[in-house]
């Protein structure tokens, strides 16, 4: 197996245990809803199953992503500001990890106790970086013949700050845990867009 493919299977183990993840912490946790609740509520501080959803769950994830983008970098044909986007890409396991080291209180407010507002100040650096980092990713020479997917990346980087802003809104709380979903969508078809358009197995290939 070479370094792309150890790469693509990464990612691709890493979108489907988030999945699994959300779906058995949904089920652990008593009247948790994925369309109102937001993600960092699974191990909110004192709730049912908080410390095993913050190792098996956040944690676990964070590893993850972290082995896909270390695995990943030497291959991703970047440069100029798409270089600077994949890097900004480590935003995406930072937001998994904020969790870990700073989760939230009981329904995650905007004010609360001092990790709820170290919570809150991570969040904020993460969601704007994965915003950018897809928006310049977007921008390597790669994407040049594929007008969809650099379409698409673009308008996910753009979409991320605004949609972030809306679910933490009060008038749409009753939506922000689909909204934050959406986001999680949209960056899981960017990474595999740029998983399978921007790391191309060549003759010779380092095997891992």
């Amino acid at each position: 197996m070479d370094r792309v493919q150890l790469a693509r299977l990464l990612l691709v183990a890493s979108i489907l245990y988030v999945i699994g993840f959300y779906f058995v912490g949904a089920a652990l946790k008593p009247g948790y809803s994925q369309v109102s609740n937001f993600v960092s509520e699974y191990n909110a501080t004192g709730t049912a199953w908080a410390s095993t959803l913050t190792y098996a769950g956040f944690f676990a994830t964070t590893l993850l992503l972290s082995s896909f983008l270390f695995v990943a970098a030497p291959v991703a044909q970047v440069s100029g500001v798409s270089r600077l986007g994949f890097w900004l890409l480590w935003s995406a396991p930072a937001s998994y990890f904020l969790a870990v080291i700073a989760p939230c209180d009981a329904g995650c407010p905007v004010e609360g106790s001092p990790s709820q507002l170290w919570h809150n100040a991570l969040a904020i650096v993460a969601y704007f970086g994965m915003g950018a980092s897809i928006a310049l990713v977007s921008l390597a020479p790669g994407f040049s013949r594929f007008k969809f997917r650099r379409a698409f990346m673009l308008l996910t980087g753009i979409a991320f700050p605004i949609v972030f802003i809306a679910m933490v809104q009060p008038d749409l709380a009753q939506w922000g845990g689909l909204l934050q979903r959406s986001l999680d969508a949209a960056l899981a078809t960017s990474l595999v867009f740029v998983a399978w358009t921007l790391m191309t197995p060549s003759r010779g290939a380092t095997r891992v």
